[in-house]
């Protein structure tokens, strides 16, 4: 199981959480279900209606969320979970979030440290007694490949460059390349921020195929790509 986030859907949630720091921030994750993934389009950000404590708990309008639900089915998506922030908290359930968890829907955690800094974790409530089982996350540059979900984090090669900064991640990179298939898969794992922005154009322009880019515990990205053939 895992969950996919588009690029604007990520960057919508972050924007919010961020600006309203530090107090809580909250929304609705539009999306779909496939299999063991769920695929999140849209963020919708929506007030914290929360009547005292907007820094350690958040509540959301019943009507935001009819609003919301009613602007999803016109665009055929679903609610598939909700989104709050953790200001200068990690991003991991507490026992308030527990009781207003829905069963089988994501619970999507952005932990904003200093206003600037995030952490993001999803987890899934499977009810009283078993609480959260936390997914992988990834970010989608693009549709899926074929057999993206099941092949691309288990069987790729992982070329570590954490503690790298640029210009040095891209060389080592395109170095890299050079030994590898034509046609296989490739993963690069990274902590520099700047890479974000640079390694995705030196890829593209070279006519590599940029697959998934995702994030773990430690706050290192990865970026899944086909070496082109």
């Amino acid at each position: 199981m895992a969950v996919w986030f588009a690029p604007t859907a990520r960057e919508a949630m972050v924007t919010h959480c961020r600006t309203v720091y530090p107090q809580e921030g909250c929304g609705i994750l539009l999306g779909e279900k496939v299999g063991g993934a769920w695929f999140v389009a849209r963020s919708v950000p929506v007030p914290n209606t929360h009547p005292e404590r907007q820094r350690d708990r958040f509540q959301i309008d019943p009507r935001d969320f009819l609003r919301v639900e009613r602007e999803a089915a016109q665009d055929r998506l679903s609610v598939i979970g909700f989104f709050h922030s953790h200001p200068d908290v990690p991003p991991y359930p507490s026992p308030t979030d527990a009781a207003f968890a829905w069963v089988n829907y994501l619970t999507v955690i952005v932990a904003v440290y200093n206003g600037r800094q995030v952490r993001v974790r999803s987890h899934l409530f499977e009810g009283e007694g078993k609480g959260f089982t936390e997914l992988p996350t990834f970010v989608l540059l693009q549709p899926p490949l074929s057999g993206i979900l099941t092949e691309l984090p288990q069987d790729s090669a992982v070329l570590d460059l954490t503690g790298e900064v640029e210009p040095f991640v891209t060389l080592a990179v395109r170095s890299a390349l050079k030994n590898r298939a034509a046609g296989s898969t490739m993963a690069v794992r990274f902590d520099c921020e700047a890479a974000l922005h640079t390694l995705p154009r030196f890829l593209t322009a070279d006519g590599h195929t940029l697959c998934a880019l995702g994030w773990d515990e430690t706050g290192a990205w990865q970026l899944w790509l086909k070496v082109k053939k």
